[in-house]
């Protein structure tokens, strides 16, 4: 048994909340959120700072441990939804076809700058990045020198022109989607996936949780208590692990984030300027390869 679709990504897009829709459908198997088979070579050598690294336990190496991930789906629609495979898209793309075969692929994109932002405030959230944006931008060459994992290259993740032309190049069936008709349109956008993946479209799921929030967490007791804690985490993740499995932990720690109420982050204006020139040309090229009017994306929101 193998995925029969894949959601490709990127991070800080949806990804989370798509695939959350997507395995509650009574029709569709996903046994793991992020196998990153694919692109497994690319964690041979990772960073000795673990603030960097992936965890390696999280990463799927070979053949026979994917194979059997999906086995335990047994008949149905399989899938594998992602956020690294449109980053990594030169080494995951072959792979993919010569493994899969020619299977429909979903790519999830947002308004590049506010990715950006969303990124850096994961981490934030995380209490793993400790540089001003500006400054973490700059260290973004370096610390892909050294190994870090793609979600900390807060702008190259907001590229998509090319992966998505190389995508349509290869795969007869693409389909591109936009974070804000999954959060807005949630039902309809389901819909037309559902549809586009074979399953039935009917199905309504429940998308009453916002997942993977990266508002920080710093008036929220039980978050700071049960997840960032660096002294209780040791002490009850093997608890929590012998007794929850990995999916129902990781909804547990979506429903304990809460929308923060502090200020909004908000970076300096003339890098948020700065941000939208580079990316000007990237979001024209893919509004071209997806259909869509992003003229929207053009300008920073007052």
């Amino acid at each position: 048994m193998k995925p029969s679709f894949m959601i490709a990504g990127v991070a800080k897009c949806g990804t989370t909340s798509l695939y959350y829709y997507l395995e509650q459908h009574p029709e569709i198997c996903i046994p793991k959120k992020e196998t990153f088979y694919f692109i497994a070579r690319n964690y041979q050598q990772q960073t000795k700072n673990k603030i960097g690294q992936r965890d390696p336990s999280r990463i799927i190496r070979t053949p026979e441990q994917y194979e059997q991930l999906y086995s335990k789906c047994g008949k149905g629609i399989t899938g594998e939804v992602s956020t690294c495979y449109v980053y990594y898209y030169k080494e995951a793309i072959p792979l993919i076809k010569q493994m899969l075969g020619d299977i429909p692929i979903v790519i999830i994109i947002r308004q590049p700058v506010e990715r950006v932002i969303s990124g850096y405030k994961h981490f934030l959230r995380l209490e793993k990045e400790t540089l001003p944006l500006k400054e973490a931008l700059s260290a973004e060459d370096q610390r892909l020198k050294e190994g870090y994992d793609f979600m900390w290259q807060y702008r190259g993740l907001g590229f998509y022109a090319d992966a998505i032309e190389a995508y349509q190049k290869n795969f007869s069936r693409v389909k591109i989607i936009l974070q804000e008709d999954l959060q807005e349109h949630t039902a309809a956008t389901m819909k037309e996936v559902f549809r586009f993946i074979g399953a039935d479209e009917t199905f309504v799921p429940d998308t009453s949780v916002q997942y993977n929030i990266s508002d920080p967490q710093t008036g929220n007791f039980w978050f700071k208590f049960i997840v960032n804690n660096r002294f209780v985490k040791p002490l009850l993740a093997p608890v929590i692990k012998s007794v929850i499995s990995e999916e129902k932990r990781r909804k547990l720690v979506h429903k304990l984030r809460r929308k923060s109420t502090a200020p909004p982050f908000k970076p300096e204006p003339e890098l948020v300027k700065e941000l939208h020139t580079l990316y000007r040309n990237d979001i024209l090229r893919t509004q071209e390869l997806i259909g869509r009017d992003l003229s929207s994306w053009l300008q920073p929101k007052p």
